[in-house]
């Protein structure tokens, strides 16, 4: 049964099982086209049962039906002919008639490349059985000389053959599908962390945006005025309590009534320039509002302008005042400026500058993609995974053809009665030429004219072969190039165009179908070049054609992947956001939201010590936020997030910082610390952090040589001892903890260090 989780396995069994069809049922409708037309002689009803085959092989060509049923028909056709047919051998099984064994031979060889190993079992005990039916008139036939006649043996030999070429290909189809998953899972991961930070950041900066300022005014008993302390503390709230949009929000809205509604906001006299509606995607909106917002707060709070001018139109806004400006670099520096207005335009593809005169104002201009982007298909993705995936797939492919070419080699050249001529030496001399030909299709890289010249040994062994051999031997046994040279120009042509490989066996079979009439001339010989081109050079034909189908199928498949992975991504990014982020964004609201909204309402007085106690408190766990996005994602912190929010609500004034060397490219994504590393570090560093009474400071710095996490804290004596329990827990080797511990006073000092293995040893 194919697989649908694995497009790549299903692809290439797919396209297995349709070459065994077209191979079963073409060769059985020519070899009983040349049987009925060669007027041999058959039996009772023999001739009715041959063009009954001949019917359905023709139907089943016509159509595109799969399945076990038709499969099954298909086997129940075979028996039917074979039961109705009698062949009478003289000696050896199928030497008067080869029609039967020709027939049997499609139906094992397409049966082990289309189904699995018990089906195709089954189905090759029942032909042989049929087989033997046919030939019971034989004189002396019994069932083990039927079995070790040369002729059964062989199909048994061509059964496993098949079998091993599809379990070859298929294996190497799985693994690729394995290889592709495995990438998938790992880029998907990255997607939804890469979500999580984007997110988490426009979280931050809307907060920094909004509450951390009225925060941080009333925590400095700056707020003189509590009229516009509740004015801000109530537009706080709206914002906040109004959301982010989601990742993904395409729907429309109306840039200028936007920004309509935000000049309500500024307290400065606001005069907008906009040429009517501009149509904008809602989340592009959201990041444009924001900026915005945080320009203008800026000016309200630090430009003591007394006009201020917002022009908008398609793709650009320009906001302009006549405040006191500032001199030097254009704010950079500054966390408003660079994280609220300038990478906010970038990370959706635009731009923004900021500019100002001492005396004369300053200039905002924001820039971003008018029209939606429109994401190219991501042909990059598994790259590398695919790319691997197909050439694996075209080794395996090579190595099972490989592989027959050299067993028929040599099973047909030893196993077959010797003639008198060639002598022994020259047929060993022909069958090392074949084999030698055949092996170097193993070969990685070759050039197209050296493959050439392989075949062309080949073809030239095989026909040399023909003209040595008497004329009564060019058909018979001693001949084994007719059903081995083929597959060592299959296996050289498995690289190249299906042209030039189809050509090169197509040219082969025509010499040597030439050279065996010019040798043995005669209606019989005819008739047996048939049989031989129905079950043996379409068997290859196809073969090479499947050869070149390997590469569409798995290029389908990996189509296939990159729809599932921007499904899965999709899926994945909206549950993470919907799970993760908002239920975040609410605990955060409700840490400093009920202080903002006594502020709004005025049942909290900005000038009280306790509420600005409060207030510095939520300010300084909003900070550590907004610090966070300067590059302090790392997999710990957001690990020790509850415990640093817990420490905080207690009052303790906890400081975080990291150090990630992410210009060396050492992150996150690049180094993942071992579960029970992870563990221990969270678990030490939590210690220290739940035994703290008023400061505590968490540092976490990774490069290529490890992780370290360095945690200081005011914390009673006992801490030490919890810290050697957890010190003395069992760790292996490649995750072992290097723990240090120093006491200075009531001051407690954890270092804590992790060191990657090398590269090579992970």
């Amino acid at each position: 049964m194919l697989r649908e989780a694995d497009p790549t396995h299903a692809a290439v069994a797919q396209e297995a099982t349709w070459l065994a069809i077209r191979f079963r049922h073409a060769a059985c409708l020519l070899l009983t086209v040349v049987h009925l037309a060669g007027g041999a002689a058959d039996p009772g009803m023999g001739r009715t049962f041959t063009v009954l085959l001949a019917m359905w092989s023709t139907g089943r060509l016509w159509g595109r039906r799969l399945g076990p049923w038709w499969t099954a028909a298909d086997v129940a056709v075979v028996a039917i002919y074979l039961l109705g047919t009698v062949s009478v051998a003289a000696s050896g099984v199928g030497t008067g008639d080869l029609i039967d064994v020709k027939v049997v031979a499609a139906t094992v060889i397409s049966v082990g490349i289309a189904e699995r190993v018990r089906i195709s079992a089954a189905v090759t005990v029942l032909v042989l059985a049929a087989l033997y039916w046919a030939n019971r008139g034989t004189p002396g036939l019994t069932p083990w000389r039927f079995l070790s006649d040369l002729a059964v043996a062989y199909l048994l030999v061509e059964w496993l053959l098949a079998v091993g070429v599809r379990r070859v290909v298929l294996r190497a189809a799985i693994v690729h599908d394995q290889t592709v998953t495995a990438a998938a899972d790992s880029r998907i991961a990255g997607e939804v962390a890469a979500a999580r930070r984007r997110y988490e950041h426009e979280q931050w900066a809307v907060m920094h945006d909004t509450a951390a300022a009225t925060l941080l005014m009333v925590g400095q008993g700056a707020a003189a005025d509590r009229e516009r302390i509740a004015r801000q503390a109530a537009r706080d709230l709206t914002v906040l309590e109004s959301g982010i949009p989601l990742p993904g929000d395409d729907s429309s809205a109306d840039l200028s009534e936007l920004l309509r509604e935000l000049t309500i906001e500024c307290s400065a006299p606001i005069t907008l320039l906009a040429p009517g509606p501009l149509p904008i995607r809602r989340a592009l909106a959201w990041t444009v509002t924001a900026a915005a917002r945080e320009a203008l707060t800026n000016i309200d709070r630090h430009a003591r302008a007394s006009n201020v001018v917002i022009s908008a139109g398609p793709g650009t806004l320009l906001i302009t005042d006549d405040g006191i400006g500032f001199d030097g670099a254009p704010g950079e520096d500054r966390y408003g400026i660079r994280h609220s207005i300038i990478e906010r335009l970038r990370a959706v593809g635009g731009d923004a500058e900021v500019t100002g005169t001492p005396g004369h104002g300053t200039e905002v201009r924001l820039r971003w993609p008018v029209a939606a982007p429109v994401a190219a298909e991501d042909h990059s993705f598994g790259a590398p995974a695919a790319a691997s995936g197909i050439d694996r797939l075209g080794r395996s492919f090579g190595y099972g053809m490989v592989g027959i070419a050299v067993a028929d080699t040599l099973l047909q050249s030893t196993l077959t009665t010797a003639a008198a001529t060639p002598p022994a030496a020259v047929n060993a001399l022909l069958v090392a030429v074949n084999v030698a030909c055949a092996l170097a299709a193993l070969a990685p890289r070759r050039r197209e004219s050296v493959t050439l010249t392989l075949m062309g040994m080949a073809i030239a062994a095989s026909l040399l072969l023909i003209a040595l051999l008497p004329p009564d031997a060019v058909l018979a046994g001693a001949n084994w190039s007719i059903g081995a040279s083929g597959w060592a120009v299959v296996a050289l042509g498995f690289r190249l165009s299906p042209r030039l490989s189809l050509s090169a066996l197509s040219v082969w079979w025509v010499l040597v179908c030439a050279l065996v009439l010019a040798r043995a001339p005669g209606v019989e010989t005819l008739t047996v070049l048939g049989y031989h081109t129905a079950a043996i050079f379409f068997l290859q034909m196809l073969t090479a054609w499947f050869a070149a189908t390997l590469d569409r199928a798995t290029r389908q498949a990996a189509a296939l992947h990159r729809e599932r992975l921007r499904h899965r991504t999709a899926d994945a990014v909206g549950r993470m956001t919907e799970q993760e982020c908002l239920h975040r964004y609410r605990e955060l609201l409700t840490e400093f939201t009920p202080l903002l909204a006594g502020l709004a309402d005025g049942t909290r007085d900005p000038g009280d010590p306790a509420v600005q106690a409060a207030a510095r408190t939520e300010y300084a766990r909003l900070r550590r936020l907004f610090t966070q996005q300067d590059g302090l994602g790392h997999p710990l912190l957001s690990d020790l997030r509850t415990g640093i929010d817990a420490a905080e609500r207690r009052g303790v004034a906890v400081t975080v910082e990291a150090d990630v060397d992410v210009g060396r490219g050492i992150g996150p994504a690049d180094r993942d610390l071992p579960d029970v590393v992870r563990g221990h570090l969270v678990a030490a560093t939590r210690i220290m952090l739940d035994a703290s009474r008023s400061r505590a400071r968490v540092v976490v710095t990774a490069d290529a040589a490890g992780c370290t996490v360095s945690a200081l804290g005011d914390c009673p004596a006992d801490t030490l001892d919890r810290l050697s329990m957890l010190s003395g827990t069992a760790l292996d080797a490649a995750g072992a903890v290097h723990t240090e511990v120093v006491t200075a006073g009531e001051l407690l000092w954890a270092r804590l260090h992790h060191r990657f293995q090398a590269e090579g040893a992970r």
